[in-house]
């Protein structure tokens, strides 16, 4: 089973202000406990030629298997597991791949395209035709995303947005994300589906 997924989240800012915030939020991260208490590990941080995005920065993580992984995949994958991921950042370009060693026919696959634009690229990742037919393409309000998330934490100023912000704001940008999930398990084929849509 291989499902395609494109998610467009258009924001009020240039790709040049998102990649210092980015900047910022990673450095400050990575000093913090946070990652190591959360079950992050950090394997490998080097500059690398990608064939694909040119140079790069290229990360290896490795998460353990905790509560903030969904459900269905706590209950059949044994505790202590981990999830491996392979990130490569070429800004405003990036690449994720992310593997379960223990179940060789799981792939997630995160491609990320950031451009000044409000989402109205038809084809950012210049997809084949055959891929085009299979991606489903769902565009994330911010605006609502932040009222759902309020509760949690404070956005600074992304709650108050107009509800027309999109056709009045000057600076637009948009995170394209096209995620690839190539899974193999009879019986969880369903689960997964149900959770990426």
């Amino acid at each position: 089973m291989v499902l395609v997924k494109e998610f467009r989240i258009p924001m009020p800012f240039s790709v040049e202000e998102y990649r210092r915030a980015t900047l910022y939020c990673q450095g400050k991260n990575l000093l913090s406990d946070a990652a190591v208490a959360s079950g992050t590990e950090i394997i490998e941080i080097d500059q690398v030629k990608h064939a694909d995005l040119g140079s790069c920065q290229f990360v290896k993580r490795r998460y353990t298997l905790d509560e903030s992984f969904p459900s269905f995949m706590r209950a059949v994958i044994p505790s202590g597991t981990t999830l491996e991921e392979f990130h490569n950042n070429s800004f405003p370009v990036s690449s994720s791949i992310l593997k379960l060693p223990s179940f060789q026919r799981f792939l997630l696959r995160i491609d990320t395209v950031l451009l000044d634009d409000c989402g109205t690229t038809s084809n950012a990742f210049n997809l084949a035709a055959n891929v085009l037919s299979k991606r489903q393409v769902q565009t994330i309000d911010i605006t609502k995303a932040s009222k759902q998330a309020a509760a949690r934490e404070h956005l600074h100023g992304l709650d108050s947005l107009p509800a027309n912000w999109q056709k009045t704001e000057k600076k637009m940008m948009c995170v394209y994300k096209l995620v690839t999930v190539e899974f193999e398990y009879w019986g969880l084929k369903s689960a997964v589906r149900i959770y990426c849509s």
